[in-house]
């Protein structure tokens, strides 16, 4: 999933606050961006390295747990910041 920024300076600011508030809450590992671990799944939020976008990925055991995840990480994103969240059913 890529979700537009408005700017370099941005992606890499809401980057940052977001891991830094995933790491006090969750089992992260924070190497180029943040990885969210949870028992069964995780998400990445990462700075893309070549154009205004916050890049996320998203596992999990099933596709509901998956969409909970991505509505969870993506409502954190959207309050950082100006970036383009899409809706998650």
């Amino acid at each position: 999933m890529r979700l537009d920024c408005s700017n370099d300076e941005e992606k890499f600011r809401i980057n940052d606050e977001a891991t830094a508030f995933f790491k006090q809450k969750y089992d992260c590992l924070d190497i180029d961006g943040v990885r969210i671990r949870f028992s069964d799944g995780w998400g990445l939020v990462r700075a893309s390295n070549t154009q205004p976008v916050i890049v996320c990925r998203f596992e999990a055991k099933s596709e509901e747990r998956m969409k909970e995840l991505q509505r969870l990480i993506l409502s954190k994103i959207g309050e950082l910041g100006e970036v383009d969240v899409p809706d998650v059913v």
